[in-house]
């Protein structure tokens, strides 16, 4: 009986060591929340704009709402979420419109379209130069000079006319 109760007595302790030694590993495991520097705030708060001003920088604004995207954006970094994540739940909350970085976000047509305009522009540039170049070479030969009427203010406008043309 003493050898048994010796036994689940060497089973126990084990097991409880075991169980000590996993949560202590475990706690081991998870960094503590570290407190939000405000430049920690301002890296993610960079890449928002202010809901309230124009073309303002969330990380430089100084409105009340600016101050309560900045707190809510500290209390995100304290629970552990990424920048990332940060921002897109912005994005979601909030549209398109309050990210500061517009690279992919932005419609294909604002890039190809102007580019497309200017080919078509020097297309059609094209055509007409080339229109042009084909009428003066098929042109007529200019009909000879009429015979002065005598009459001094018509020849001139008469020279006047060819001079022109």
């Amino acid at each position: 009986m003493r050898k048994l109760s010796l036994r689940v007595g060497v089973v126990v302790s084990l097991l409880v060591g075991l169980v000590v030694a996993a949560s202590v590993s475990a706690q081991a495991g998870t960094p503590p929340p570290r407190p939000n520097a405000p430049d920690d705030v301002n890296r993610v708060a960079s890449r928002l704009y202010c809901p309230v001003c124009e073309n303002e920088p969330l990380d430089v604004c100084q409105t009340p709402a600016c101050v309560q995207w900045k707190a809510q954006i500290a209390q995100y970094l304290a629970e552990g979420k990424s920048d990332e994540a940060i921002v897109q739940l912005f994005v979601q909350r909030y549209g398109q419109r309050v990210l500061s970085e517009s690279s992919a976000q932005v419609a294909p047509i604002v890039w190809i379209g102007p580019i497309l305009v200017v080919l078509a522009g020097g297309f059609y540039a094209f055509r007409i130069i080339r229109r042009m170049s084909q009428r003066g070479a098929a042109a007529p030969a200019r009909p000879v000079a009429p015979a002065p009427t005598g009459d001094e203010y018509v020849d001139q406008v008469e020279r006047e006319l060819k001079q022109q043309l």
